[in-house]
């Protein structure tokens, strides 16, 4: 399982560098991935990333120039999680 882990993480960690670029190393992570895990394993492992980043929450959320109500700053943490985690299903065809 840690290695499931390590491995999305790895591959979300791609993703997340530069959403807009579907490099070669990128297209490959995702195609190793995929042959490695089960599409449930992939989403399981997912949802567990997203939980443990929403838990992080309002240390992300201070850690954002505090010239922006604390709310807005932990609205805007939410949605850069969910955009996050929304794209790498979607990279993963799920």
């Amino acid at each position: 399982m840690k290695t499931m882990i390590k491995t999305i993480a790895l591959a979300t960690a791609v993703l997340s560098m530069n959403t807009f670029a579907n490099t070669a190393i990128e297209s490959l992570s995702i195609e190793t991935i995929k042959q490695e895990l089960t599409p449930v394993q992939i989403e399981q492992v997912l949802k567990q990333w997203k939980a443990n980043q929403l838990e992080s929450l309002e240390t992300k959320a201070q850690a954002i120039s505090d010239r922006a109500p604390i709310e807005a700053r932990r609205e805007l943490v939410k949605q850069q999680i969910n955009h996050e985690y929304k794209q790498t299903l979607n990279a993963f065809g799920l």
